[in-house]
């Protein structure tokens, strides 16, 4: 797997600001956004392949292909309205000029009658012209819609793609820091209860130092599949560091999160991993904590990370709760 350096965060808003100005389009939040998360994929620092680069980048493409299909089509639009708008601005005055001329018989008749056809005719052209350009705009630009309607949906799916761990597929710390404030505003604006749970696996460095790292990564995804068996949907599962997880609970107390992990450790010891024919169990610590009325996410997780360092030094395989 081929990897990236990381990029601070400011860097990639300036190369999106950058491309924003080179395509002509208005920093607007909606255009910023798609600009940002398309290069944030193709920078992003934590474990991207070579095809997920690859797709980023032909995104962001498609994006510019796109931004710049409306920009030809509107500026052919706009070019052949403002010419054709002038012709017909033009001949409608030379129009009214014949009109008068032919009131006051200041020319001859035959005379009057010819400026009428001919500037009849040029109005004709002109409308038809704008006519025609109009509808072939409007086919171009219904296309350019689908078609930026199908990079929307594949933007999305980079950004949802950016903020998930590729080996266990849980939220990795980029897309847990949304989640948090997200879950967090809900439970204010709605009174709710919201508990998180910090697990660390025990000496889970003698299972990479006996049977290498590659049975230690395939542990740790047998750990979140077991995870998220016991999860709701509406929960979160978060790889939270290298054998640590953390779990956000929506709507849930100490006691419920409590219950969650003793669910999940009745279920690890009776769906043990297995190397070949040997068998592999895997013990946790944990750290719970509920949302207190004065306190933010980063406070809360602080007091979860404080109760797992307690039940690591009173002899691990422990859950404690926060206070």
């Amino acid at each position: 797997m081929q990897k990236v350096p990381p990029v601070n965060p400011v860097e990639i808003a300036r190369i999106a600001l950058k491309r924003l100005v080179e395509s002509r389009l208005p920093p607007t939040p909606e255009n910023y956004t798609q600009f940002y998360n398309a290069i944030a994929t193709i920078k992003a620092p934590d474990d991207k392949t070579t095809d997920e680069l690859q797709q980023a980048w032909q995104i962001l493409c498609r994006l510019d292909d796109a931004v710049s299909g409306v920009t030809d089509t509107t500026d052919d639009l706009l070019s052949a309205l403002a010419s054709n708008g002038e012709n017909m601005v033009s001949s409608l005055g030379e129009l009214q000029n014949a009109r008068e001329a032919h009131r006051t018989r200041s020319v001859p008749v035959e005379e009057t009658h010819g400026r009428l056809e001919s500037l009849l005719n040029n109005i004709i052209d002109s409308t038809s012209t704008i006519h025609s350009t109009v509808q072939t705009s409007h086919g171009d630009l219904a296309a350019i819609r689908e078609s930026m309607r199908h990079i929307e949906e594949d933007l999305a799916h980079n950004r949802m793609m950016l903020g998930l761990d590729p080996l266990t597929g849980a939220h990795n710390r980029q897309g847990f820091d949304h989640l948090l404030a997200s879950e967090v505003k809900r439970a204010r604006r709605h009174a709710g209860k919201l508990s998180v749970v910090i697990i660390d696996l025990d000496d889970f460095k003698l299972v990479n130092d006996r049977y290498g790292h590659l049975v230690g990564d395939q542990v740790l995804v047998h750990v979140a599949d077991l995870a998220k068996a016991v999860l709701r949907e509406s929960d979160a599962l978060v790889r939270y560091g290298g054998e640590e997880f953390l779990l956000i609970l929506p709507e849930t107390d100490q006691n419920g999160a409590r219950f969650v992990i003793d669910r999940l450790r009745v279920v690890a010891a009776r769906t043990p991993f297995m190397q070949k024919s040997e068998r592999i169990d895997v013990s946790f610590s944990s750290g719970v904590a509920q949302l207190k009325d004065d306190e933010n996410g980063r406070a809360l997780v602080l007091r979860a990370d404080e109760a797992l360092y307690r039940a690591k030094a009173n002899g691990r395989g422990r859950v404690e709760m926060a206070t």
